[in-house]
């Protein structure tokens, strides 16, 4: 027995030098004659399991680990290594399950609360996220990664001033922490404070020159400066372009028939391929192309799929998920779908894959919709917009070449469980009751002042402004004290936080009489929320996209009355909407079926559109090519 033994021993020494060595295959045949010998040896299995994760076959290492966690119980690196063959093969939830027994076993097993904390949140439960994290937390207070990742998690929940008391204190355990100087920056931006925003952005670019990610939130929240000089952003733009959209890639592929006429194959790419706003403007052109027309592929980077995204898939005549996936091999998977025109629906907006734009890999690139402005990417060729919201003689804010369509540039499915509209809230509280639904980045102090001052002037008016981000209460009293500094009593603002479905979201539109659009960043989603729920929304119209996008909405539904071309000129509106009930009442129950009828929500119609804009384009490409 002692010889076979010490034989044994010998063979596991040699599997590992063939391991260590990454003689897989080698090291794989002689592991499984020892498991056949020895069934009930662990580390064999553990050895096992290693070797079919490194080659790719994490079910295979699932099993082996399975085995290895029945053979020895206990061990928590057994556990850890199974959880991370099934986080590998898909299987989240057992994966968590195997993560929390390592855990359990090692409290102070910082990889396994790393991996379950990110598991977690992968699934959605947050709120178990976040106790992982402060439970690790207690055993290694001086992990910045961590504080910074707690930080994550209680801003996606919400919880801004917890989340940056979190970056905080990443930043002093490590001052060139670049990620929690972005994450950072992006939880002050969620809270209005810009300037403050911007510092952190430019702190992360110090620390790391390449995060193309700060970059791209530092020009985002560029859009929300009402003094941002349009020269000065333009060049930050064209700055994210020259550091981050140059690639020794970026060779057009080859072999795509130069026929003006022939089917297009037209790729979309976005990380909002879920219940997103964009999802409510891309469904409807994603179902509403003519197949006979064009070939629709959809690259998708959503982490964890729901329901939008399994109805978006139905959609498209091939699904891609790119989520995890390098943008080198992202370039590789377009050419080798023989992509003619790719597009883009994120420009700068969280999670962009801009940066593979940059490889060049379709013929023809064109940006729309996420985003409004340029991408400042010398290899994106178009953006697709429209009169209304880029004029005649505003090309040169862009680095792209724009492509006007009939406007509008948007086409809007509404949801069809939306409540139905219901009466004049002001017939029943006896006064009128202005609100908005933006972004709260996008209620600046200019925002404030012209919003006090319309209440204010208004006999009995009151302000409803909603936001995930009120639910945070620091940023809730934040904002109080700024529309009493700008002289609207508090009693006379309702500030509302997060809502939990949709459907109580649309609701609280029944107690709204008038919405009021944000500037210079024009909302877009909510301005349709409200007409789509009878509600008149009024618009400041900017000399930019941003703040041109309400003025498209409005002209697409029939109502130019509601823009405004000054400050004054937008009270003036409101407040002569504020004074006629009667025309609010006929307006509400108008609204609806207007929207339905108009340009806005006609799908087919605007596909048309769209596939005239890229026969044009593909024509001009195909003209350019040599003989």
């Amino acid at each position: 027995m002692a010889k076979k033994n010490i034989l044994l021993r010998s063979k596991k020494k040699k599997a590992q030098a063939l391991l260590d060595g990454n003689r897989l295959e080698e090291a794989r045949v002689l592991l499984e004659q020892l498991a056949e010998t020895d069934r009930r040896d662990a580390e064999t299995r553990l050895m096992l399991g290693v070797i079919a994760g490194r080659q790719g076959d994490h079910q295979r290492a699932a099993e082996h680990l399975g085995v290895a966690c029945s053979l020895q119980p206990g061990q928590a690196p057994l556990h850890y290594n199974l959880g991370i063959a099934l986080r590998e093969s898909g299987d989240l939830e057992a994966a968590i399950e195997e993560f929390a027994r390592a855990a359990a076993i090692r409290p102070d097993y910082a990889e396994a609360q790393e991996c379950l904390a990110h598991a977690l949140i992968q699934v959605g439960d947050l709120a178990e996220a976040v106790a992982v994290f402060r439970q690790a937390l207690r055993h290694r207070p001086d992990n910045a990664e961590w504080h910074s990742n707690l930080g994550s998690v209680l801003q996606a929940q919400g919880y801004l001033e917890d989340a940056v008391v979190s970056y905080r204190e990443a930043l002093r355990l490590k001052p060139a922490l670049a990620t929690a100087y972005d994450s950072l920056g992006s939880a002050l931006t969620s809270q209005g404070k810009f300037d403050e925003a911007l510092v952190c952005y430019r702190e992360s670019l110090r620390c790391f020159p390449g995060n193309h990610r700060a970059r791209s939130n530092l020009l985002l929240t560029l859009n929300y400066l009402t003094d941002a000089d349009p020269a000065e952003v333009f060049e930050e733009h064209k700055r994210w372009g020259t550091m981050h959209g140059v690639s020794d890639r970026a060779n057009p592929p080859a072999g795509h028939s130069p026929d003006p006429e022939r089917r297009l194959r037209v790729g979309y790419v976005s990380p909002d391929f879920r219940a997103h706003s964009v999802a409510f403007f891309i469904e409807p052109l994603l179902s509403g192309h003519g197949r006979q027309v064009v070939e629709v592929v959809c690259y998708s980077d959503v982490p964890r799929h729901d329901a939008v995204t399994t109805r978006l898939c139905a959609t498209a005549d091939l699904w891609r998920d790119i989520h995890g996936l390098k943008d080198d091999a992202v370039a590789d998977r377009v050419r080798a779908d023989g992509i003619d025109i790719l597009v883009d629906l994120a420009g700068h907006t969280a999670h962009n894959r801009l940066a593979m734009f940059a490889r060049r890999p379709a013929p023809v690139q064109v940006t729309y919709l996420g985003y409004p402005g340029t991408t400042g990417l010398a290899a994106m060729d178009y953006r697709l917009t429209d009169p209304i919201a880029d004029p005649d003689g505003e090309d040169h804010g862009y680095t792209e070449r724009l492509v006007r369509l009939p406007p509008p540039f948007l086409c809007y499915q509404p949801l069809t469980d939306a409540p139905a509209v219901g009466p004049l809230p002001a017939s029943r509280s006896g006064h009128i009751t202005f609100g908005s639904f933006n972004n709260l980045a996008k209620i600046g102090p200019d925002v404030i002042a012209l919003w006090a001052e319309l209440t204010v002037a208004t006999p009995g008016a009151r302000l409803l402004v909603k936001n995930p981000s009120l639910t945070d209460d620091a940023t809730r009293e934040r904002y109080y004290a700024a529309f009493a500094a700008a002289g609207l009593a508090r009693d006379r603002v309702e500030l509302v936080g997060h809502t939990p479905t949709q459907a109580e979201h649309l609701a609280l539109y029944s107690r709204l009489d008038i919405a009021l659009d944000t500037f210079p960043y024009n909302g877009t989603t909510t301005t349709c929320e409200a007409l789509w729920m009878g509600v008149p929304v009024v618009t400041l119209a900017g000399r930019h996209h941003a703040g041109r996008v309400g003025a498209s909405l409005l002209t697409a539904v029939g109502h130019p009355e509601w823009i405004a071309a000054t400050a004054k000129e937008y009270v003036a509106t409101a407040a002569g909407l504020a004074a006629d009930l009667d025309r609010l009442r006929a307006v509400r129950a108008a609204l609806r079926p207007a929207v339905m009828a108009s340009a806005l929500c006609d799908a087919a119609g605007f596909s048309r559109r769209i596939e005239s804009a890229y026969r044009d384009i593909w024509r001009r490409w195909c003209e350019s090519r040599p003989f």
